[in-house]
């Protein structure tokens, strides 16, 4: 099957329909306003100038991706090395204080996210890529584990570090983290 371009595209006549380019079977009237191939509803994504096939979409897209592929591993190296260090604090923090760690969590969760974020996109020459947020929460859960691994060796308790406040505090800084490298 050879993709059709707009040289070589059918002329189509009057009230006749296509064919959709990657449903052979089903019939329709529009086109790629981009590229010109007739497209079917769900091959459609609508965009601010109208209707595009997902190729075109994706070629648009790429256009705002300036990573590399060390990027992602300076965001997972860099999340894992903050979270390494800062979780014990934080969360030694959250537990002394007892309710006041809720207000605490909800008040200072989303900006430790942000600021994370913020750290990581100056780390990579603020690139965006299209998994770099993927790479920074791997690295949350990773800097995470080994902080509770390394907690649990010199307290002799794994669970030492985790409370329900300090799981607020971190759904805050992951959700923010993860939006803010969108």
């Amino acid at each position: 099957m050879t993709t059709a371009t707009p040289s070589n595209l059918p002329p189509a006549a009057e009230g006749l329909p296509l064919h959709c380019v990657n449903h052979p079977e089903t019939e329709t009237y529009l086109r790629c306003n981009r590229c010109s191939q007739p497209i079917c509803l769900r091959c459609a994504v609508r965009t601010e100038v109208g209707y595009r096939c997902k190729a075109c979409v994706r070629s648009q897209q790429e256009i705002f991706y300036n990573a590399l592929a060390a990027d992602n591993w300076i965001a997972f190296g860099l999340a894992a090395l903050v979270t390494l260090i800062a979780w014990p604090l934080v969360a030694w923090l959250l537990r002394i204080s007892g309710f006041l760690g809720w207000i605490l969590a909800a008040l200072v969760g989303s900006g430790a996210g942000a600021s994370l974020a913020q750290l990581i996109r100056n780390s990579v020459g603020r690139h965006r890529g299209r998994y770099l947020r993927h790479f920074t929460l791997a690295g949350i859960l990773v800097g995470l584990l080994l902080s509770g691994l390394l907690t649990g060796l010199l307290f002799a308790s794994f669970l030492a570090f985790f409370s329900l406040g300090g799981l607020f505090f971190l759904i805050l800084v992951i959700v923010t983290a993860y939006q803010t490298l969108r």
